[in-house]
């Protein structure tokens, strides 16, 4: 299973993206984590170690 950390803020995504990839998500081949902001990113990275990939949006609030 690929483990995916999608970094945005904006809430819209997190409903997208489980929407786009829910058959994906049901056969266990993808996880995704979710962060608003830089710092709860790496957040989720600490108790994440197995992360495969980071999508990150650029300018977000508190840290980019």
């Amino acid at each position: 299973m690929a483990k995916i950390l999608v970094v945005d803020d904006e809430a819209d995504l997190e409903v997208l993206i489980k929407q786009k990839f829910r058959q994906k998500i049901r056969e266990n081949k993808y996880q995704f984590l979710f962060a608003i902001n830089g710092k709860k990113a790496l957040e989720q990275l600490d108790e994440h170690t197995d992360v495969d990939i980071v999508l990150s949006d650029i300018n977000m609030p508190e840290m980019d």
